[in-house]
């Protein structure tokens, strides 16, 4: 069964009236547009909306939210730490266009515009998926633009949408950590990540590709690295996830497919379905 939260106990509901209260205080310094309402139907109207963060810097990238116009989860996903790793921010930018039948998503694309449009690893502050140190605030502007989104969404679930050049605990090709999911030490994180592995490899891999291209559990994400992820873990305590697919071999084509397929399966397990229109 998916594994979906029944409810917040006190601690966490106060944890989560504090982001709440957060994201209130931010909202007259957003500059939030309306991007698209539908057409009301029964029971729901679907809005859009988009804001500017680090705006009138190179850093300038956009945030979507998604409101379903039902109670429900929030999920959030991120692509673009990395600019070398456009299947993440491809994907993501996909999801922008989703809708969802219940709660919201909350989606920023290309979080690392400089090291996008310069197709690099890193921007002139370094790694920036490396400035995230939990417990403590994110070490430079654009990381902390990032977590004031992140954290103050209240989410569920938390998508860090990646790639690498090798394949997770592999013998072929070169050393990586892809073609695994890794969760956070949340509770049912590791049956999501399992779960969907095995969704992916039953479903969505090719029978002609190699065994080693096989999808699996990658290793508990336990707030012990500066990372994206890790941060959630250790402040938030919520249900995140390190996605990583593998470039050796394969096209952005397979490798965006393979991501927006993990991405819909670990939303679909918080209750937060994709719908079609």
């Amino acid at each position: 069964m998916p594994s979906m939260k029944s409810g917040k106990n006190t601690s966490e509901r106060s944890d989560s009236s504090s982001r709440r209260s957060f994201l209130r205080q931010m909202g007259g310094a957003l500059a939030i547009t309306p991007l698209a309402v539908t057409t009301q139907g029964k029971s729901r109207a679907e809005t859009r909306t988009t804001y500017k963060i680090r705006e009138g810097t190179p850093d300038e990238t956009t945030v979507y939210k998604i409101d379903s116009g039902k109670p429900g989860p929030t999920g959030v996903v991120v692509g673009g730490l990395h600019g070398i790793e456009e299947a993440g921010y491809i994907a993501a930018n996909d999801v922008t266009e989703w809708s969802i039948d219940q709660g919201s998503l909350v989606v920023i694309p290309e979080a690392n515009q400089t090291a996008i449009k310069q197709d690099t690893y890193s921007n002139d502050n370094g790694n920036l998926n490396r400035k995230f140190p939990p417990g403590k605030e994110p070490t430079t502007p654009l990381a902390r633009e990032i977590w004031n989104v992140v954290a103050g969404s209240d989410p569920d679930i938390v998508l860090s949408l990646h790639s690498s050049k090798g394949i997770y605990r592999s013998d072929v090709g070169p050393d990586g950590v892809g073609q695994a999911i890794y969760p956070t030490i949340a509770h049912g994180a590791k049956e999501d990540a399992v779960m969907t592995a095995k969704y992916m490899n039953r479903y969505h891999l090719d029978q002609s590709l190699p065994d080693h291209y096989r999808f699996r559990r990658g290793n508990l994400i336990d707030a012990d690295r500066p990372l994206l992820t890790h941060k959630v873990a250790g402040d938030l305590h919520e249900v995140g996830f390190i996605v990583e697919v593998t470039r050796y071999g394969t096209s952005t084509d397979l490798r965006v497919r393979w991501t927006l397929n993990i991405i819909r399966h670990l939303l679909r397990r918080h209750g937060i379905n994709r719908v079609y229109r």
